[in-house]
C-alpha cells in the first residue's frame, strides 16, 4: 500500500512486465536501498533478492517478462512451450508453495534457526521461549525480558525489564532493572512472579566468567574481599555455629541465601547480600562458582 502511487504510475506508462521485470529495476531497488546497509547488509540484500526473485518467477510463465528492458526481447523459461506455466494455474501455485517451503527451510538452516527463533519470539510470549533464547545466547548476548505478571507471594501486579540471569527449561531466575532484586519467573510452584506475557529480546554482547572456588577455614569477610562485587555467587558454605545463623530476605524476593541440609545454599548471591548476612562467621569449608559478567 505504501508504493501504491508509485506502481500505479509505473503501470499506467509502461506496459505489464516490462521495467518492472527487469534487471534494470532491480539494479535501481539496489541502488534506492543503499542506505538499509546502516541497518545491516542483510536488510539491502532481503529486499533486492525480493525484489529480483518476484519478477524472476514470472520468466518461468507463458508469456514472460522483458528482463532485458529496454530491449524488446523476453525470457521465458523453459525452451519448451509444453513446461512453461499458466499464470493463475493450479501449477503455479504448488510451484509457489514449494520455493517459499525450501526458502524457508534453507534461511532457516543458514542463519541457524533464526527464523524459527524470531518466529518463537513474535508468537510464544513465555518464559520457555525465553529460557530457549536464554540457553542458546546466554554464555556470550545479554537475553532481557519484558515481563507482565503477578507476584505471587504479595498478589502485586509486576510490570517491568529482568535481565536473565538463569534458566531451566521454562523457568527463569532474572534481576529486576527496577530494583535489583532477583525473582524466579514461571509456572514452577518455587516462583516469585507468574507471568501472563514475556517478551524476550536478545541484546548486547557480554562476557562471562566462571570461577570455581573450593573455600576452608576463612572468614566470610575476609574470602568478600577477593570476589568481584559485581558477581554471582552459587554454591554450599558449612559455617561455623550453623545454629545460630538467621537469614532474613525480603517477601516475594528470590532467595539467594538459605539453610538447607545443614548447610548454606547460595544461589545466584551478590557479594553485597552475602556479607550483609554472613559477615561475622567462619567458613569451615565450601564449594562455590563465581559467575561474573561484563
Amino acid at each position: 500500500m505504501a508504493l501504491f502511487p508509485i506502481a500505479a504510475v509505473i503501470e499506467h506508462r509502461f506496459p505489464h512486465r516490462t521495467i518492472t521485470h527487469s534487471f534494470l529495476s532491480t539494479a535501481i531497488v539496489g541502488i534506492l536501498a543503499a542506505p538499509l546497509w546502516v541497518l545491516g547488509w542483510h536488510y539491502w540484500a532481503a529486499l533486492v533478492i525480493g525484489q529480483f526473485l518476484g519478477w524472476f518467477a514470472d520468466s518461468f510463465t507463458r508469456s514472460g517478462v522483458s528482463a532485458f528492458w529496454p530491449s524488446n526481447v523476453r525470457l521465458v523459461i523453459p525452451g519448451n512451450p509444453k513446461a512453461r506455466l499458466r499464470s493463475g494455474s493450479t501449477a503455479e501455485y504448488w510451484v509457489l508453495g514449494i520455493c517459499v517451503i525450501l526458502a524457508a527451510v534453507f534461511i532457516n538452516l543458514a542463519s541457524a534457526g533464526g527464523i524459527t527463533e524470531s518466529f518463537a519470539k513474535a508468537f510464544f510470549s513465555d518464559t520457555g521461549t525465553a529460557a530457549r533464547m536464554f540457553n542458546k545466547h546466554g554464555s556470550d548476548r545479554v537475553i532481557v525480558v519484558d515481563v507482565v505478571g503477578q507476584n505471587v507471594a504479595t498478589s502485586q501486579p509486576v510490570q517491568g525489564t529482568f535481565i536473565v540471569i538463569e534458566a531451566t527449561d521454562r523457568d527463569l531466575v532474572a534481576e529486576s532493572r527496577l530494583d535489583g532484586n532477583l525473582y524466579k519467573i514461571g509456572n514452577a510452584p518455587d516462583v516469585q512472579i507468574q507471568p501472563s506475557s514475556v517478551k524476550t529480546t536478545v541484546g548486547d554482547r557480554v562476557s562471562v566468567q566462571a570461577q570455581p572456588q573450593a573455600l576452608r577455614d576463612i572468614g566470610v569477610s575476609d574470602w568478600l574481599k577477593r570476589v568481584p562485587q559485581n558477581a554471582y555467587v552459587s554454591g554450599s558454605l558449612l559455617l561455623d555455629e550453623m545454629g545460630d545463623l538467621r537469614i532474613t530476605s525480603p517477601v516475594g524476593v528470590y532467595p539467594s541465601l538459605r539453610v538447607f541440609g545443614g548447610q548454606l545454599e547460595v544461589s545466584n548471591a551478590r557479594p553485597g547480600q552475602i556479607s550483609s548476612q554472613l559477615r561475622e562467621f567462619w567458613i569451615l569449608q565450601g564449594q562455590v562458582v563465581i559467575k561474573v559478567r561484563r
